[in-house]
């Protein structure tokens, strides 16, 4: 995991540009099997969620096209057809994407592509055992505006979206209850249609005639909130920042005072709002694995989560005056204002992922230093040589040589393994294999 911590206050006729960015990064230092794709030669470059030997990666070009490396997996449906690999993408432009174990998804650029994949505004492509490229169609609500899909991430047999309605979807493997978002209901009448939250309080404001998207004085909201910091999703679990409250109060009696006197300004330094519908504004809420309490999100308030899998991390939020305020935080000891731009992570700690370094500024200006010194082509120190990597895990569930599969152990100490031992063989032999 790594964070991006821009520090420093900025002096008067100074540009952003000169402010010090440092990345700090703690956990272990897998292998990048893909270093020898060149980036920077895409729009969007995106890893899946397999261990090595079924790891494949996806790129948008920059013809918004897109392009596959690595494994390819073809499969067969129940009617007995082939239904393509996940290095087999769909045809069209698209602006974003995701990869999961054996799929991927992504959101179509413009209006022919939506109209190429059946007019629906995200599309998903290879392994559909788990019903993962099965996207939920909207039921549209009016005619005047049409509710899409702005964001898509992919777990590794599930997928979560979010709608520009501040909705969102989750659909695929519920083994885990990944797609059980907090007071849901089924997203279509299908039985396997997936899940959809019934409250609009999620992502940011995309009306600015009924929230405030304008305003860019603080960090994660109004003019600086995006979608792809306020839901991220796992192999097995996700996680998602209620909205603040102009989206959670937009068309419910909002009453603002203040030379502006808008809703459109929310958050503007001149305007105090309010309104009786906004519930826990900016705080996480997540679902799904939840083995290693990678699901306990911590109190406070936050501005960006991001997940992996078997662990969380996410960023307290800055105190805006409106809708984060300074108030003590859970049991903490410390008040929302002090921890703001502080990172916190939970779940599995097994390689230190769970634990961001206390002289994280320290550790960022050695990072930049290294960085420097090779760029210059100058040596700053003899790195220590690489750990060898464990040998390879297997149980009767499979085998792990990346030491990133904790659900076999749970498997192995008594969790599904014996579940499925004490099923009647008929029901047992039709259940699907504990682990992919």
């Amino acid at each position: 995991f790594y964070y991006l911590d821009i520090s420093g206050d900025l002096l008067v006729n100074e540009t952003l540009s000169s402010v010090k960015s440092k990345y700090v990064c703690w956990g272990d230092d897998f292998e990048d099997l893909f270093d020898y794709i060149d980036r920077h030669a895409f729009v969007q470059f995106a890893e899946g969620l397999g261990a090595r030997g079924t790891l494949t990666a996806c790129a948008i070009n920059n013809l918004f096209e897109i392009a596959c490396f690595g494994s390819n997996d073809p499969s067969v449906d129940a009617d007995g057809t082939t239904i393509s690999g996940q290095a087999e993408p769909p045809r069209g432009k698209f602006s974003s994407l995701s990869m999961g174990g054996l799929h991927g998804c992504a959101l179509p650029y413009d209006a022919e592509t939506q109209e190429l994949h059946g007019g629906i505004s995200a599309v998903c492509w290879g392994n559909d055992r788990m019903h993962q490229g099965e996207v939920p169609l909207i039921v549209q609500e009016s005619i005047l505006t049409s509710i899409t899909y702005i964001f898509i991430q992919c777990g590794y047999e599930h997928n979560c979206a979010l709608r520009s309605d501040n909705r969102i979807t989750c659909w695929g493997a519920t083994l885990d209850q990944q797609t059980a978002i907090p007071n849901s209901q089924r997203a279509t009448a299908t039985s396997d249609g997936g899940d959809m939250s019934k409250e609009q309080i999620y992502g940011c404001c995309g009306d600015c005639t009924a929230c405030d998207c304008k305003t860019n004085v603080w960090a994660g909201v109004g003019d600086r909130c995006f979608p792809s910091n306020k839901l991220a999703v796992g192999w097995f679990h996700n996680c998602a920042i209620r909205a603040g409250c102009d989206v959670q109060c937009a068309s419910k009696g909002v009453t603002c005072k203040g030379t502006s006197g808008s809703i459109a300004t929310w958050y503007a330094r001149d305007t105090a709002c309010s309104c009786p519908g906004c519930l826990r504004p900016h705080e996480l809420e997540c679902w799904g694995y939840n083995a290693y309490g990678s699901t306990d999100a911590p109190p406070g308030q936050f501005k960006t989560v991001s997940v992996s899998y078997d662990y969380s991390c996410a960023v307290y939020a800055e105190c805006n005056g409106h809708d984060v305020v300074d108030a003590l935080v859970g049991t903490t000891g410390k008040s929302q204002c002090d921890l703001a731009n502080n990172v916190i992570c939970w779940g599995r700690n097994l390689h230190g992922q769970t634990a961001p370094p206390d002289n994280m500024c320290k550790g960022a200006e050695r990072a930049r230093l290294v960085a420097e010194s090779n760029f210059n082509q100058t040596t700053l120190g003899t790195p220590p040589p690489r750990a060898e990597r464990p040998a390879c895990l297997c149980t009767p569930q499979g085998c792990d040589c990346l030491s990133q599969m904790p659900r076999l152990e749970f498997e192995e100490e008594g969790g599904c393994a014996a579940r499925r031992a004490s099923l009647p063989l008929t029901l047992a032999a039709s259940l699907p294999p504990p682990h992919p």
